[in-house]
């Protein structure tokens, strides 16, 4: 005899929603080891959370549960659902997979769990409580299920379905590469608005609050000496060059990367007070525009972090080529990075925050062309070295 216990809505959900992270978590593991082991691309096993509301589900607000799992093959697919208390797993067609729930007919269930009255979080099936090894059989044998019967399906598929079906999963991938685009476009927009937060803080900061001084003056009586007011215009155009070079470098075209760099360092130690010894053999790899603007922008967003954030009174920028490796390492003697972390978590920045992922993005863009990758090295507090690193050959 089982012994009751009652469990309210609440706890049925929560019991639910972590149960089938669990077998999120299951089967994304079934389906890597599944894949390693095959070469047919057709019946490669992708596993998915689909949002109740992108699925067709019309439940109300008690009934909803935040995603269901799909775990798909190119033709067969393994739906799983949930209802607070309630996990019912179907198989059925992937061609089906954009008519849910629809698709998911009784006929086609293949396994319904239910919370058992016996204690919180225990499964039953057929009001037999089942033990999780139990349950992690009951669940390799659907895969198994539908890996099986898409593999016999495939082998006696005529050669224009076996390219159906392999137009089948080039959809999945096409829609996955869409994603992706999406993704960057959205990043490439944010970098945009930092970007221009930027542009805008230095203009008002440094430029504006000149411009209205020289404003005050040749609206008084008696203004400022010709004297002050040129070397006040002086510094509004020193300044302006510098936001200008900040936003387009265009001494890497005129002059070549390592001038650029050279200026870059000059620049960063009148401006930040910073000591910058740059250390650089007198011929750089011929890089092209784009691979030198990644290298550039690489060195100066380091620089800008030693200034900003990382309290640093030395930097040492160097340069090395050997055996056709270009290693580029910008130490610093600030705070470290675990510090800045810190700092930065504890306020909202609008400034990119340490510029890591920035970094890493234009490593990963030189790796487009050449073999590279980026490090940081930080002991606490003794720190912060950026490193980047180009194979060229």
């Amino acid at each position: 005899m089982q012994r009751h216990v009652n469990l309210n809505t609440e706890e049925a959900r929560v019991s639910t929603e972590a149960q089938m992270e669990l077998l999120l978590s299951f089967y994304e593991r079934l389906s890597a080891n599944y894949n390693s082991t095959i070469v047919d691309e057709p019946l490669k096993v992708s596993v998915q959370k689909l949002a109740s509301e992108a699925a067709g589900l019309t439940l109300t607000p008690n009934q909803i549960l935040p995603t269901r799992i799909i775990v798909s093959t190119a033709f067969w697919s393994l739906s799983v659902r949930a209802y607070p208390a309630i996990i019912e797993c179907f198989i059925i067609p992937s061609t089906e997979l954009p008519t849910l729930p629809e698709s998911e007919l009784p006929s086609r269930i293949k396994l319904c769990l239910t919370l058992s009255d016996t204690g919180y979080g225990a499964w039953s099936l057929n009001a037999v409580v089942v033990n999780p090894e139990e349950l992690h059989m009951l669940l390799r044998g659907l895969l198994k299920d539908v890996t099986s019967r898409s593999r016999t399906d495939y082998e006696s598929m005529p050669d224009q379905m076996k390219l159906l079906a392999a137009g089948h999963s080039f959809t999945g991938s096409v829609r996955s590469l869409l994603a992706e685009k999406h993704a960057l476009m959205q990043k490439i927009v944010d970098q945009q608005e930092v970007i221009q937060s930027q542009l805008a803080r230095e203009l008002h900061d440094s430029v504006l609050g000149d411009v209205m001084l020289l404003q005050r003056s040749l609206s008084n009586a008696k203004p400022m000496p010709e004297e002050e007011f040129i070397c006040v215009l002086k510094d509004i155009a020193r300044r302006l060059r510098e936001i200008c070079q900040e936003l387009s470098p265009r001494d890497i075209k005129d002059c070549g990367l390592r001038a650029a760099l050279q200026d870059l360092c000059t620049n960063f130690s009148v401006r930040a007070g910073c000591e910058c010894q740059f250390i650089c053999p007198d011929q750089l790899p011929d890089f092209s525009d784009e691979i030198a603007l990644h290298v550039y922008r690489i060195a100066q967003e380091s620089l800008n972090n030693a200034a900003k954030h990382a309290s640093a009174s030395n930097v040492v920028f160097q340069i090395q080529l050997e055996n056709d490796c270009f290693n580029m390492s910008i130490a610093d003697d600030g705070v470290g990075l675990d510090a800045v972390m810190q700092s930065q978590q504890s306020r909202s920045s609008k400034d990119g925050g340490t510029g890591a992922g920035i970094i890493r993005e234009r490593a990963e863009l030189i790796g487009c062309v050449y073999p590279a990758r980026v490090w940081f090295e930080s002991p606490p507090r003794k720190g912060t070295k950026v490193t980047l690193e180009v194979l060229l050959s």
